[in-house]
């Protein structure tokens, strides 16, 4: 482990390799799961706000959930997190590609400039997952076995986790907590 701040990083991110390879995991990583991704606080005021924007790219499920549930849930353990279409099936704000892989409706909405918000932070971090401890922050690899291809992919070009998520640690943390994990990585 290592601390920047009020930060304290696992040293996988720096150590292991990430690198999403959407062509052989279908974007399981948004159907697996117990429940929807974690949300913070002030990203269900944006999910309210920002519907009419992405609700076009909505599954006719994910919308009826959305209806249903509203734009976000406590799960069983009382966080709060994207609604899902079913009980242990995918996020209500995924939809599929023509060729099978599950993809975010939010996200394709950033992309068309049809909305200023990219997706739920945790899942741009993603498998970077954010716990607070105290007055602390920790950052820790969530290692699933969904993710072995990103882990073969990754490791295959030399990718570490946090250059992978480079773009998401910038818009979370600024660009200067991930000059210090570059400085970090190096120090390794």
């Amino acid at each position: 482990m290592l601390q920047i701040d009020d930060k304290i990083i696992s040293t996988d991110l720096l150590t292991h390799h990430f690198c999403c390879d959407l062509d052989v995991c279908a974007g399981v990583c948004c159907v697996y799961g117990d429940s929807g991704a974690p949300l913070e606080k002030e990203e269900e005021k944006i999910l309210q706000q920002e519907l009419p924007n992405f609700r076009e790219y909505l599954t006719p499920k994910g919308r009826k959930a959305i209806e249903r549930q509203g734009v976000a849930v406590c799960d069983d353990d009382g966080e709060l997190v994207t609604p899902l279409v079913a009980d242990r099936e995918e996020c209500a704000y995924s939809y599929f590609s023509e060729e099978g892989v599950c993809l975010c409706a939010i996200e394709k909405a950033f992309f068309e400039h049809k909305t200023l918000y990219r997706k739920p932070i945790s899942c741009h971090l993603y498998p970077i997952r954010l716990k607070q401890m105290g007055d602390n922050l920790a950052l820790n690899y969530d290692r699933q076995r969904i993710c072995k291809p990103a882990c073969s992919k990754g490791k295959e070009d030399n990718v570490p986790v946090f250059r992978f998520l480079k773009e998401p640690i910038i818009r979370k943390f600024g660009e200067g907590f991930y000059g210090q994990l570059e400085v970090a990585c190096k120090l390794l």
